[in-house]
């Protein structure tokens, strides 16, 4: 298969085509993850799923082979968490997740820096609570606590 287009990528996005995302994936790594990551800031609820699972997908996939890879995809993400620049990487709680599930053993001690980056600020509740979910799969407890902890929050920034 030749280098992968956003155009092609997104059609396959679109058709749930993940074997075909990680056949681009092993052609070339780094544009696949900037292409995806470029289709995350997409609002769509549809096309934003297909993201945050063609993450998944790959990080299931290939993260054994590529840990190094795969824990770059999560620092990009909480760094730009933390930038204020003005492009808010809203959906980088639930990428992050998503690499942690695929691959709970390599990165589950990412959750806790990705919830303490994400809770305190609203923009990121959405996918926060999302990730979460997500995150329920593979360590129920810690998303249960964590979710404890974003209401509790909540409740502390109402009565202010």
């Amino acid at each position: 298969m030749p280098l992968i287009t956003k155009r092609q990528l997104y059609q396959l996005l679109k058709q749930g085509d993940f074997d075909n995302v990680l056949s681009a994936f092993d052609e070339d790594a780094e544009l696949v993850r900037r292409l995806l990551t470029r289709a995350s800031y997409d609002r769509d609820d549809e096309a934003h799923g297909q993201v945050v699972g063609a993450f998944r997908y790959l990080s299931e996939r290939r993260a054994q082979q590529r840990p190094e890879f795969f824990r770059e995809i999560i620092r990009r993400h909480l760094w730009a968490m933390n930038e204020e620049s003005g492009n808010i990487d809203w959906s980088a709680p639930e990428i992050i997740v998503a690499v942690i599930v695929g691959a709970p053993g390599l990165f589950s001690e990412f959750a806790s820096y990705m919830f303490e980056a994400a809770a305190p600020e609203p923009v990121f509740h959405p996918s926060l609570m999302a990730a979460l979910e997500m995150l329920a799969l593979v360590n129920p407890i810690q998303a249960g606590s964590m979710r404890r902890r974003l209401h509790r929050g909540a409740k502390h920034h109402k009565s202010r």
